[in-house]
This record gives structure tokens, sequence and C-alpha cells, in this order.
């Protein structure tokens, strides 16, 4: 098992593999692998995508993903 933080803003829900896996800023679980993240809708984010491959992470050293940005007014 891995583990990933996908870092933003605001509290948003996170995809990962077109599947809702949790929130923005919260450790989240996966499979070690080439995983697809996003944050669903409204995509007023960018990129609106990123493929990662997720592997030797662990709970106190998890993957953190920090590319996601606001686009538009939700700065």
């Amino acid at each position: 098992m891995e583990f990933v933080v996908i870092s933003y803003p605001k509290d948003r829900k996170v995809r990962i593999d077109d599947k809702i896996a949790g929130n923005t800023n919260d450790k989240l679980m996966v499979e070690t692998g080439h995983h697809v993240f996003d944050l669903g809708d409204p995509k007023d984010y960018q990129p609106l995508s990123i493929e990662k491959l997720v592997h030797n992470t662990t709970s106190v050293t998890p993957l953190r993903i920090k590319d996601f940005q606001p686009t538009g007014g939700d700065k």
C-alpha cells in the first residue's frame, strides 16, 4: 500500500482513476503503480488531471502532489 497527499488551497474531493478516494490535503491510500488524479467538478483548476507513478512511499513520507492550482474565481 502507498500513500499520497494532494495539496490544494480548498477542500475538494480527490478522484484516483475516476473513483472518489478522499479529500485534498488528507493522506490517501493507493496501490503501487501509475494512477491518474483529478479534483472532479467543477473543473476550475489546472491541470485537469495528473498521472503519477506511486511507489516507495510510507505513511510518514507520502507522495505529495502540489501541481493542482485554482483558476478563475476559485483563488
